[in-house]
């Protein structure tokens, strides 16, 4: 258990299973104190280093419990499901927003009657994530393409452009994601427009 939660820092029942730890030695570790329940199926060790919002942490890898972060890291297993949106950008200290209810992409439909969590159908490129405490998190360039997709409040939008601005944003990356998405002159006058309300 110690070994599975020093590799995950958050793990699954799922993970634990493959280890060989059954769900009673789980619920048993609960009961004196060793793990605490994260989520249903998602525990930590108690004492363990924090991380930031384990029941984040929880709510991704439950997405596909039965893998190891380190089988979803590769680029050949990519399974495009992602943190994105507001939470991205709160994860990325761009912007006003929350970090919950937390946003997740995914590339088919996840239904969950969890309260604190938002999941959307939507294709993320490989390329455009990055790792940040244990779950991918969309770029600053993909995070402003989905804010403005799930349309946010324009004006929070804007205070996002206005931090991502000013920070190593590649804006050659967010014109081409702009142009996949709305065509190469409305996409770049879009990008225009944010730019211009984010220097207001």
């Amino acid at each position: 258990m110690r070994e599975l939660s020093e590799e995950e820092g958050v793990f699954t029942a799922a993970q634990a299973h493959r280890r060989g730890i059954p769900r009673d030695a789980l619920s048993y570790a609960c009961k004196t104190g060793v793990l605490e329940r994260v989520s249903h199926g998602a525990y930590r060790l108690v004492g363990a280093p924090t991380t930031e919002a384990p029941d984040l942490i929880a709510l991704w890898k439950l997405t596909d419990s039965g893998k190891f972060s380190r089988e979803r890291t590769k680029p050949a297993e990519w399974d495009g499901v992602v943190v994105g949106g507001t939470t991205a950008a709160t994860l990325l200290g761009l912007g006003e927003f929350h970090l919950s209810p937390y946003r997740i992409y995914a590339p088919k439909r996840i239904n969950s009657r969890k309260a604190d969590v938002r999941f959307g159908v939507r294709e993320i490129e490989r390329a455009d994530v990055r790792w940040r405490g244990g779950v991918p998190v969309t770029i600053p360039e993909r995070t402003l393409l989905d804010l403005v997709l799930d349309c946010e409040d324009p004006s929070l939008v804007s205070h996002y452009c206005r931090d991502a601005f000013k920070h190593d944003f590649d804006e050659e990356r967010a014109k081409v994601l702009f142009a996949r998405q709305f065509g190469e002159k409305r996409g770049a006058r879009m990008l225009e427009n944010l730019r211009n309300q984010a220097t207001i």
